[in-house]
Protein backbone atom coordinates (compact mmCIF):
# COMPACT_ATOMS: atom_id res chain seq x y z
CA UNK A 1 0.00 0.00 0.00
CA UNK A 2 2.97 2.45 0.70
CA UNK A 3 3.59 2.29 -3.32
CA UNK A 4 0.37 3.87 -3.97
CA UNK A 5 0.70 6.86 -1.59
CA UNK A 6 0.07 10.40 -2.93
CA UNK A 7 3.37 12.50 -3.78
CA UNK A 8 3.86 15.84 -1.65
CA UNK A 9 2.39 18.70 -2.95
CA UNK A 10 -0.44 20.79 -3.26
CA UNK A 11 -3.61 18.98 -3.53
CA UNK A 12 -5.61 19.71 -6.48
CA UNK A 13 -9.46 21.04 -6.72
CA UNK A 14 -10.84 17.44 -7.56
CA UNK A 15 -8.96 16.13 -4.92
CA UNK A 16 -10.39 18.12 -2.35
CA UNK A 17 -14.14 17.67 -3.47
CA UNK A 18 -13.29 13.67 -3.15
CA UNK A 19 -11.79 13.96 0.31
CA UNK A 20 -15.16 16.16 1.29
CA UNK A 21 -17.24 13.15 -0.33
CA UNK A 22 -15.61 10.48 0.80
CA UNK A 23 -15.70 11.89 4.36
CA UNK A 24 -19.38 12.81 3.92
CA UNK A 25 -20.11 9.24 3.23
CA UNK A 26 -18.41 7.46 6.17
CA UNK A 27 -19.82 10.11 8.29
CA UNK A 28 -22.99 9.24 7.37
CA UNK A 29 -22.32 5.76 8.06
CA UNK A 30 -20.81 6.20 11.40
CA UNK A 31 -24.47 7.56 12.54
CA UNK A 32 -26.00 5.29 11.04
CA UNK A 33 -27.46 7.02 8.55
CA UNK A 34 -26.38 4.76 6.17
CA UNK A 35 -27.14 1.10 5.55
CA UNK A 36 -24.16 -1.45 4.31
CA UNK A 37 -24.66 -1.10 0.64
CA UNK A 38 -24.43 -4.36 -1.37
CA UNK A 39 -23.38 -3.57 -4.47
CA UNK A 40 -20.52 -3.94 -7.01
CA UNK A 41 -17.00 -2.60 -5.22
CA UNK A 42 -16.17 -0.35 -8.33
CA UNK A 43 -19.72 1.31 -7.89
CA UNK A 44 -19.03 1.79 -4.07
CA UNK A 45 -15.72 3.56 -4.71
CA UNK A 46 -16.55 5.66 -7.31
CA UNK A 47 -20.07 6.69 -5.14
CA UNK A 48 -17.59 7.11 -2.19
CA UNK A 49 -14.98 9.27 -4.35
CA UNK A 50 -18.33 11.48 -6.01
CA UNK A 51 -16.65 10.50 -9.54
CA UNK A 52 -17.51 8.27 -12.26
CA UNK A 53 -17.55 4.41 -12.26
CA UNK A 54 -16.15 4.54 -16.08
CA UNK A 55 -12.95 6.53 -14.34
CA UNK A 56 -12.55 3.83 -11.58
CA UNK A 57 -12.39 0.99 -14.16
CA UNK A 58 -9.53 3.11 -16.27
CA UNK A 59 -7.35 3.72 -13.23
CA UNK A 60 -7.82 -0.02 -11.52
CA UNK A 61 -7.06 -1.17 -15.27
CA UNK A 62 -3.76 0.78 -15.59
CA UNK A 63 -2.86 -0.33 -11.86
CA UNK A 64 -3.35 -3.69 -12.90
CA UNK A 65 -1.26 -3.54 -16.13
CA UNK A 66 2.11 -1.81 -13.84
CA UNK A 67 3.81 -4.43 -12.23
CA UNK A 68 4.93 -1.86 -9.70
CA UNK A 69 1.35 -0.37 -9.76
CA UNK A 70 2.96 2.89 -10.96
CA UNK A 71 0.62 5.17 -12.51
CA UNK A 72 1.22 7.86 -15.30
CA UNK A 73 0.81 11.38 -15.40
CA UNK A 74 -2.21 12.49 -17.52
CA UNK A 75 -1.16 14.67 -20.65
CA UNK A 76 -1.59 18.20 -20.79
CA UNK A 77 -3.78 19.37 -23.24
CA UNK A 78 -2.63 21.32 -26.45
CA UNK A 79 0.86 21.47 -28.10
CA UNK A 80 4.33 19.81 -26.35
CA UNK A 81 6.42 22.67 -25.27
CA UNK A 82 9.91 23.13 -27.03
CA UNK A 83 13.30 22.15 -24.75
CA UNK A 84 14.89 24.80 -24.77
CA UNK A 85 19.04 24.04 -25.66
CA UNK A 86 20.96 24.07 -22.77
CA UNK A 87 23.46 27.53 -23.54
CA UNK A 88 20.17 29.31 -25.09
CA UNK A 89 19.51 31.28 -21.56
CA UNK A 90 23.25 32.40 -21.70
CA UNK A 91 23.00 33.45 -24.99
CA UNK A 92 19.70 35.73 -24.42
CA UNK A 93 21.52 36.89 -20.90
CA UNK A 94 24.74 38.50 -22.25
CA UNK A 95 22.58 39.86 -25.67
CA UNK A 96 20.43 42.04 -22.93
CA UNK A 97 23.32 42.31 -20.32
CA UNK A 98 25.04 44.03 -23.24
CA UNK A 99 22.12 46.15 -24.51
CA UNK A 100 21.59 47.45 -21.09
CA UNK A 101 24.89 47.93 -20.31
CA UNK A 102 25.83 49.91 -23.52
CA UNK A 103 22.13 52.09 -22.65
CA UNK A 104 20.62 50.35 -26.09
CA UNK A 105 17.14 49.75 -26.20
CA UNK A 106 16.86 45.93 -26.73
CA UNK A 107 13.30 45.31 -28.96
CA UNK A 108 11.89 41.71 -29.29
CA UNK A 109 12.42 41.95 -33.73
CA UNK A 110 15.66 42.71 -32.62
CA UNK A 111 16.45 39.93 -30.21
CA UNK A 112 14.95 37.60 -32.39
CA UNK A 113 17.39 38.25 -35.49
CA UNK A 114 20.61 38.38 -33.19
CA UNK A 115 18.98 35.02 -32.05
CA UNK A 116 18.58 33.36 -35.12
CA UNK A 117 22.32 34.87 -35.97
CA UNK A 118 23.45 32.66 -33.41
CA UNK A 119 21.44 29.90 -34.29
CA UNK A 120 18.79 29.73 -32.16
CA UNK A 121 15.32 30.49 -34.41
CA UNK A 122 12.01 31.20 -32.06
CA UNK A 123 8.36 32.73 -32.83
CA UNK A 124 7.78 36.05 -31.43
CA UNK A 125 5.65 34.34 -28.87
CA UNK A 126 7.96 31.39 -28.09
CA UNK A 127 10.19 34.26 -27.48
CA UNK A 128 8.04 35.92 -25.67
CA UNK A 129 7.33 32.63 -23.03
CA UNK A 130 11.01 31.83 -22.82
CA UNK A 131 11.80 35.43 -21.88
CA UNK A 132 8.89 35.57 -18.85
CA UNK A 133 9.89 32.46 -17.75
CA UNK A 134 13.86 32.99 -17.66
CA UNK A 135 12.64 36.21 -15.43
CA UNK A 136 12.97 39.33 -17.87
CA UNK A 137 10.31 41.98 -18.23
CA UNK A 138 9.73 44.93 -21.21
CA UNK A 139 9.74 47.92 -19.13
CA UNK A 140 11.64 51.07 -18.18
CA UNK A 141 13.68 48.93 -15.73
CA UNK A 142 16.10 50.92 -13.57
CA UNK A 143 18.39 53.55 -14.91
CA UNK A 144 21.80 54.05 -13.98
CA UNK A 145 24.73 55.86 -15.54
CA UNK A 146 26.84 53.67 -17.35
CA UNK A 147 29.80 54.25 -15.33
CA UNK A 148 27.73 52.61 -12.34
CA UNK A 149 29.16 49.18 -13.76
CA UNK A 150 32.63 49.84 -14.79
CA UNK A 151 35.46 48.05 -13.23
CA UNK A 152 36.91 51.00 -11.29
CA UNK A 153 33.72 51.87 -9.53
CA UNK A 154 32.73 48.24 -8.90
CA UNK A 155 36.20 47.92 -7.46
CA UNK A 156 35.74 51.15 -5.34
CA UNK A 157 32.00 49.72 -4.40
CA UNK A 158 33.45 46.98 -2.87
CA UNK A 159 36.24 48.60 -1.04
CA UNK A 160 33.68 50.99 0.31
CA UNK A 161 31.13 48.35 1.55
CA UNK A 162 33.66 46.55 3.65
CA UNK A 163 34.19 49.54 5.02
CA UNK A 164 30.79 50.12 5.86
CA UNK A 165 30.36 46.67 7.05
CA UNK A 166 33.09 47.04 8.91
CA UNK A 167 31.63 49.53 11.75
CA UNK A 168 28.66 47.32 11.81
CA UNK A 169 27.88 45.35 15.88
CA UNK A 170 27.77 41.90 14.61
CA UNK A 171 24.16 40.52 12.88
CA UNK A 172 22.48 43.54 14.59
CA UNK A 173 23.01 45.97 12.20
CA UNK A 174 23.80 48.66 14.29
CA UNK A 175 26.40 51.15 13.90
CA UNK A 176 29.87 50.22 16.59
CA UNK A 177 30.85 54.28 15.77
CA UNK A 178 28.29 56.62 15.17
CA UNK A 179 27.48 57.46 11.48
CA UNK A 180 27.71 60.96 9.86
CA UNK A 181 25.81 61.27 6.67
CA UNK A 182 26.73 64.50 4.45
CA UNK A 183 25.64 66.35 1.72
CA UNK A 184 24.21 69.39 -0.56
CA UNK A 185 20.90 69.44 -1.78
CA UNK A 186 18.28 72.74 -3.41
CA UNK A 187 14.76 73.64 -3.63
CA UNK A 188 13.26 75.63 -6.62
CA UNK A 189 10.35 78.12 -5.73
CA UNK A 190 8.24 76.39 -8.50
CA UNK A 191 8.93 73.79 -6.74
CA UNK A 192 5.67 70.91 -6.98
CA UNK A 193 4.19 67.69 -6.92
CA UNK A 194 4.07 65.89 -9.81
CA UNK A 195 0.48 64.54 -8.95
CA UNK A 196 -3.06 66.36 -9.81
CA UNK A 197 -6.31 65.95 -11.02
CA UNK A 198 -6.94 66.00 -14.60
CA UNK A 199 -9.47 65.74 -17.31
CA UNK A 200 -9.13 63.26 -20.01
CA UNK A 201 -6.60 63.90 -22.20
CA UNK A 202 -6.18 66.85 -20.14
CA UNK A 203 -3.25 68.90 -20.49
CA UNK A 204 -0.94 70.21 -17.54
CA UNK A 205 1.37 73.18 -17.96
CA UNK A 206 4.75 73.33 -15.98
CA UNK A 207 5.81 76.70 -14.49
CA UNK A 208 9.44 76.78 -14.73
CA UNK A 209 11.67 76.00 -12.10
CA UNK A 210 12.37 79.73 -10.71
CA UNK A 211 15.43 80.65 -9.15
CA UNK A 212 16.56 78.01 -6.12
CA UNK A 213 17.47 77.43 -2.24
CA UNK A 214 20.71 75.67 -1.44
CA UNK A 215 20.50 73.33 1.26
CA UNK A 216 23.27 71.90 3.16
CA UNK A 217 23.00 69.23 6.36
CA UNK A 218 24.20 66.13 7.80
CA UNK A 219 22.14 63.66 9.81
CA UNK A 220 23.38 61.19 12.33
CA UNK A 221 23.17 57.47 13.56
CA UNK A 222 24.30 56.34 16.09
CA UNK A 223 23.76 53.30 19.04
CA UNK A 224 22.11 54.53 22.59
CA UNK A 225 24.10 52.74 24.87
CA UNK A 226 21.28 52.40 27.32
CA UNK A 227 18.45 50.67 25.62
CA UNK A 228 21.26 49.60 22.25
CA UNK A 229 18.84 50.76 19.96
CA UNK A 230 19.60 52.80 16.62
CA UNK A 231 18.90 56.32 16.67
CA UNK A 232 18.86 59.12 14.42
CA UNK A 233 18.79 62.97 14.08
CA UNK A 234 19.70 65.76 12.30
CA UNK A 235 22.99 66.78 13.32
CA UNK A 236 22.42 70.29 15.82
CA UNK A 237 23.52 73.47 13.85
CA UNK A 238 24.45 71.40 10.42
CA UNK A 239 21.23 72.45 9.04
CA UNK A 240 22.13 75.78 6.88
CA UNK A 241 19.30 77.04 3.75
CA UNK A 242 20.32 80.18 1.77
CA UNK A 243 19.73 82.15 -1.56
CA UNK A 244 22.89 82.13 -3.36
CA UNK A 245 21.87 85.75 -5.14
CA UNK A 246 22.31 87.23 -1.43
CA UNK A 247 25.73 89.29 -1.78
CA UNK A 248 27.43 91.05 1.01
CA UNK A 249 25.08 94.88 2.12
CA UNK A 250 26.58 97.48 0.58
CA UNK A 251 26.77 101.19 1.18
CA UNK A 252 25.17 102.28 -1.93
CA UNK A 253 20.99 101.52 -3.09
CA UNK A 254 18.26 100.52 -1.13
CA UNK A 255 18.25 97.75 1.35
CA UNK A 256 17.40 94.05 -0.10
CA UNK A 257 13.65 93.27 1.03
CA UNK A 258 13.66 91.07 3.80
CA UNK A 259 17.46 91.06 4.39
CA UNK A 260 17.50 91.06 8.36
CA UNK A 261 15.41 87.35 7.43
CA UNK A 262 18.74 85.82 6.17
CA UNK A 263 21.32 87.53 8.12
CA UNK A 264 22.32 83.80 10.24
CA UNK A 265 24.07 83.00 6.53
CA UNK A 266 27.58 82.22 7.12
CA UNK A 267 30.22 85.04 5.70
CA UNK A 268 31.94 82.27 4.18
CA UNK A 269 29.14 82.30 1.94
CA UNK A 270 27.89 85.58 1.71
CA UNK A 271 31.89 86.24 0.67
CA UNK A 272 32.28 84.36 -1.55
CA UNK A 273 31.97 86.37 -4.97
CA UNK A 274 30.42 83.61 -6.48
CA UNK A 275 27.69 84.46 -9.17
CA UNK A 276 24.35 82.59 -7.82
CA UNK A 277 23.88 79.50 -10.36
CA UNK A 278 19.85 78.93 -10.75
CA UNK A 279 20.44 75.97 -13.11
CA UNK A 280 22.86 73.57 -10.67
CA UNK A 281 23.44 73.76 -7.08
CA UNK A 282 26.73 72.40 -7.23
CA UNK A 283 27.79 76.07 -9.15
CA UNK A 284 27.18 77.55 -5.63
CA UNK A 285 29.96 75.77 -4.05
CA UNK A 286 33.39 76.37 -4.13
CA UNK A 287 36.41 73.90 -2.43
CA UNK A 288 36.78 76.88 0.53
CA UNK A 289 33.27 77.34 1.04
CA UNK A 290 32.70 73.78 1.43
CA UNK A 291 36.14 72.99 3.84
CA UNK A 292 34.95 75.99 6.46
CA UNK A 293 31.69 74.94 6.97
CA UNK A 294 33.20 71.23 6.78
CA UNK A 295 35.99 72.12 9.55
CA UNK A 296 33.29 73.61 11.82
CA UNK A 297 30.78 70.14 11.39
CA UNK A 298 33.48 68.47 12.40
CA UNK A 299 34.23 70.68 15.26
CA UNK A 300 30.83 70.35 16.47
CA UNK A 301 30.62 66.61 15.96
CA UNK A 302 33.24 65.80 18.09
CA UNK A 303 32.11 67.99 20.76
CA UNK A 304 28.65 66.33 20.96
CA UNK A 305 29.28 62.79 19.67
CA UNK A 306 33.10 62.13 19.89
CA UNK A 307 34.71 60.07 16.89
CA UNK A 308 32.20 59.12 13.67
CA UNK A 309 32.21 57.90 10.63
CA UNK A 310 31.80 60.23 8.13
CA UNK A 311 30.25 59.39 4.77
CA UNK A 312 29.43 62.01 1.90
CA UNK A 313 29.56 62.20 -1.80
CA UNK A 314 32.53 62.45 -4.30
CA UNK A 315 31.75 65.78 -5.12
CA UNK A 316 34.77 68.19 -6.95
CA UNK A 317 34.54 70.65 -3.89
CA UNK A 318 34.53 67.64 -1.54
CA UNK A 319 37.83 66.08 -3.20
CA UNK A 320 40.43 69.07 -3.05
CA UNK A 321 44.24 67.80 -2.73
CA UNK A 322 45.95 68.86 0.35
CA UNK A 323 48.37 70.51 -2.55
CA UNK A 324 48.14 70.95 -6.32
CA UNK A 325 48.87 68.13 -8.42
CA UNK A 326 50.06 68.92 -12.06
CA UNK A 327 47.51 68.44 -15.06
CA UNK A 328 47.80 67.51 -18.58
CA UNK A 329 48.07 71.37 -19.47
CA UNK A 330 51.23 71.16 -16.96
CA UNK A 331 54.66 71.77 -18.64
CA UNK A 332 56.95 69.13 -18.59
CA UNK A 333 59.35 70.67 -16.08
CA UNK A 334 56.56 70.69 -13.40
CA UNK A 335 55.60 67.32 -14.38
CA UNK A 336 59.50 66.14 -13.44
CA UNK A 337 59.47 68.40 -10.32
CA UNK A 338 55.91 67.30 -8.78
CA UNK A 339 57.28 63.63 -9.69
CA UNK A 340 60.70 64.27 -7.89
CA UNK A 341 59.33 66.09 -4.89
CA UNK A 342 57.20 62.45 -4.13
CA UNK A 343 60.65 60.47 -4.32
CA UNK A 344 59.06 59.27 -7.80
CA UNK A 345 61.94 58.16 -10.39
CA UNK A 346 61.15 59.27 -13.74
CA UNK A 347 63.83 59.23 -16.30
CA UNK A 348 64.99 62.60 -18.05
CA UNK A 349 63.70 60.42 -21.86
CA UNK A 350 60.53 60.16 -20.52
CA UNK A 351 57.95 62.41 -22.36
CA UNK A 352 55.40 64.46 -21.57
CA UNK A 353 52.75 61.53 -21.70
CA UNK A 354 54.94 59.23 -19.85
CA UNK A 355 55.73 61.45 -16.82
CA UNK A 356 51.55 62.41 -16.63
CA UNK A 357 50.95 58.99 -16.40
CA UNK A 358 53.46 58.55 -13.78
CA UNK A 359 51.41 61.38 -11.44
CA UNK A 360 48.15 60.10 -12.38
CA UNK A 361 49.22 56.61 -10.99
CA UNK A 362 50.69 58.45 -7.55
CA UNK A 363 47.93 61.15 -7.10
CA UNK A 364 46.79 59.07 -4.48
CA UNK A 365 49.60 59.74 -2.02
CA UNK A 366 48.54 63.30 -2.02
CA UNK A 367 45.76 63.41 0.44
CA UNK A 368 42.42 64.84 0.24
CA UNK A 369 41.81 68.29 2.03
CA UNK A 370 38.29 66.99 3.70
CA UNK A 371 40.49 64.09 5.13
CA UNK A 372 42.93 65.52 6.45
CA UNK A 373 39.77 68.40 8.31
CA UNK A 374 38.28 64.56 9.23
CA UNK A 375 41.29 63.24 10.81
CA UNK A 376 42.27 66.03 12.75
CA UNK A 377 39.20 65.98 14.58
CA UNK A 378 39.65 62.34 15.26
CA UNK A 379 36.56 61.35 12.41
CA UNK A 380 37.49 58.50 9.60
CA UNK A 381 35.82 59.63 6.38
CA UNK A 382 34.58 57.58 3.09
CA UNK A 383 33.60 59.18 -0.17
CA UNK A 384 30.13 56.96 -1.22
CA UNK A 385 31.10 55.32 -5.06
CA UNK A 386 29.87 57.37 -8.37
CA UNK A 387 26.31 57.22 -9.32
CA UNK A 388 24.87 55.36 -5.89
CA UNK A 389 22.73 58.35 -4.22
CA UNK A 390 20.65 55.17 -3.20
CA UNK A 391 23.91 54.34 -0.66
CA UNK A 392 23.24 57.60 1.15
CA UNK A 393 20.06 57.76 3.59
CA UNK A 394 19.83 61.85 3.82
CA UNK A 395 18.66 61.67 0.28
CA UNK A 396 15.77 60.14 1.80
CA UNK A 397 15.66 63.33 4.21
CA UNK A 398 15.49 66.11 1.36
CA UNK A 399 12.69 64.50 -0.14
CA UNK A 400 10.58 64.38 2.80
CA UNK A 401 11.34 67.96 3.56
CA UNK A 402 10.91 69.12 -0.27
CA UNK A 403 7.61 67.22 -0.50
CA UNK A 404 5.99 69.16 2.08
CA UNK A 405 6.94 72.24 -0.04
CA UNK A 406 5.38 70.45 -2.98
CA UNK A 407 2.22 70.23 -0.74
CA UNK A 408 1.74 73.71 0.34
CA UNK A 409 2.77 75.36 -3.44
CA UNK A 410 2.83 77.63 -4.82
CA UNK A 411 4.80 80.41 -2.14
CA UNK A 412 5.74 83.70 -3.15
CA UNK A 413 9.17 83.84 -2.31
CA UNK A 414 12.38 81.77 -1.82
CA UNK A 415 11.96 83.06 2.14
CA UNK A 416 8.70 81.09 2.63
CA UNK A 417 10.06 78.10 1.51
CA UNK A 418 12.78 78.54 3.30
CA UNK A 419 10.92 78.83 6.50
CA UNK A 420 8.55 75.58 5.31
CA UNK A 421 12.10 73.51 4.84
CA UNK A 422 13.04 74.42 8.48
CA UNK A 423 9.70 73.53 9.50
CA UNK A 424 9.13 70.14 7.42
CA UNK A 425 13.10 69.47 9.06
CA UNK A 426 11.61 70.04 12.69
CA UNK A 427 8.11 68.44 12.33
CA UNK A 428 8.19 65.84 9.49
CA UNK A 429 12.06 64.04 9.90
CA UNK A 430 11.72 61.81 13.28
CA UNK A 431 14.75 59.41 14.79
CA UNK A 432 12.68 56.87 13.32
CA UNK A 433 12.46 58.13 9.79
CA UNK A 434 15.96 58.68 9.98
CA UNK A 435 16.72 55.21 11.10
CA UNK A 436 14.48 53.56 8.31
CA UNK A 437 16.29 55.47 5.48
CA UNK A 438 19.43 54.07 7.15
CA UNK A 439 17.90 50.71 7.26
CA UNK A 440 17.18 51.49 3.75
CA UNK A 441 20.35 51.90 2.23
CA UNK A 442 22.30 49.49 4.53
CA UNK A 443 20.07 46.27 2.84
CA UNK A 444 20.76 48.14 -0.94
CA UNK A 445 24.58 48.05 0.38
CA UNK A 446 23.93 44.06 0.83
CA UNK A 447 22.17 43.56 -2.25
CA UNK A 448 25.54 44.49 -3.96
CA UNK A 449 27.85 42.77 -1.93
CA UNK A 450 25.74 39.64 -2.92
CA UNK A 451 25.36 41.22 -6.63
CA UNK A 452 28.52 42.20 -6.87
CA UNK A 453 30.20 38.80 -6.95
CA UNK A 454 28.33 37.73 -10.59
CA UNK A 455 28.42 41.39 -11.50
CA UNK A 456 28.86 41.93 -15.56
CA UNK A 457 31.55 44.29 -15.74
CA UNK A 458 31.16 47.84 -18.62
CA UNK A 459 34.29 48.69 -20.27
CA UNK A 460 35.40 52.17 -19.23
CA UNK A 461 37.73 54.73 -20.95
CA UNK A 462 37.01 57.62 -18.11
CA UNK A 463 40.10 58.81 -16.60
CA UNK A 464 38.98 61.02 -14.44
CA UNK A 465 36.87 58.34 -11.75
CA UNK A 466 38.44 58.28 -8.56
CA UNK A 467 38.91 55.02 -7.19
CA UNK A 468 41.33 55.62 -4.03
CA UNK A 469 38.62 57.41 -1.86
CA UNK A 470 38.91 55.15 0.89
CA UNK A 471 40.19 56.00 4.47
CA UNK A 472 40.07 53.83 7.33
Amino acid sequence: MDDLKRDKGAITLNEKKMILSTHKYFFEYRQGQKQPEHIQLRKLVAKVLGIGEATVAQVIAEGNKSENKQLTAPKLPGRPRKELKPNVSEVIRDLVMSANSAGLPLSTPVLRQKLEEEGHKFSKWQLLRILHVLGYFYGHGERRNILHESAENVAFRGRYLRWRFSNLQGNNSVPVIPEVFLDESYCHLNHTTNYTWVPSHGIVCIPGHGPLLVIFGAIIVMRNSNTNKLEGEIVPNSLLIWDPSIKPPSLRGRKRLNADEWENIPDTIRNANLVADQSDYHGNFNAEIFEDLFEKLCAGIKDRYGPVCIHMDGARYHKRRAEQVPTSNSKKDVLHAWLAAHDIIASENCTKAELYELVKRNKHKVPFTCVQIANKHGHSLSYTPPYHCELQPIEGIWAVAKQEVAKTSPHPNLLSIRNKLFEAFTEKVSSKTITDLWRKSLTRAKEYKKYDEHITLVESDDDDLEIEEIVF
